[in-house]
């Protein structure tokens, strides 16, 4: 039996993590082969990734771009097609909607943007995650942001992106904004659908 790949998306702060491991842990107790994982991935590019997000290196926005796409390349490659092949439920935060939206909203071409991720299959489920950009900060609080995470006209434009995104493809929108058991029984109840 073929497995599924279900991504998470949303701003940083919006409770994608937290909302991954229930699904996981609720996905294990139900029976299911589970693999949890994000991105950047903690591959070779992932974590030149991680250095540009940390400001360690400094590189132009389309070579960040080809990054992620290659990080990603690796990850499908490595962890998600086999995972899936293998009859398991893959859970990813973040996914090729998370380059579509933050790299837009830096001022690549969206069409560009596809273009160098061409090689991510769809996933079964994208869920977003949607909360205003105040409240995704607030819960951020006082750890150290990243480079995009600094910039609050960059998450507004993000925002924006990822429920033009979401609209235009069908992908899941859940308030993030109430309160946690909510937004995790609204997940299950769209993975279970498709299950």
């Amino acid at each position: 039996m073929k497995g599924k790949a279900i991504s998470i998306e949303g701003l940083d702060g919006c409770g994608k993590s937290t909302h991954a491991k229930l699904l996981a842990r609720w996905l294990r107790a139900s029976g299911h082969r589970v693999v949890l994982t994000d991105e950047p991935t903690n591959g070779v590019f992932g974590e030149l990734v991680k250095k540009v997000l940390k400001g360690e290196l400094k590189l132009p926005i389309t070579a960040e771009a080809l990054l992620f796409a290659v990080d990603r390349v690796q990850h499908v490659k490595n962890l998600i097609t086999p995972s899936v092949n293998a009859g398991k439920i893959v859970v990813s935060e973040r996914y090729v909607y998370s380059s579509l939206a933050y790299q837009s909203a830096r001022g690549l071409s969206v069409s560009w943007v596809r273009k160098i991720n061409k090689y991510a299959p769809k996933p079964d489920l994208t869920i977003l995650i949607d909360v205003p950009t105040r409240v995704s900060l607030a819960r951020i609080g006082s750890r150290k942001l990243d480079e995009f995470e600094k910039d609050l006209k960059l998450q507004e434009r993000v925002r924006r992106n990822y429920l033009h995104i979401a609209r235009q493809e069908g992908l899941k929108i859940v308030n993030g904004s109430r309160p946690r058991g909510e937004v995790q029984a609204e997940i299950r109840e769209l993975v279970g659908a498709i299950l």
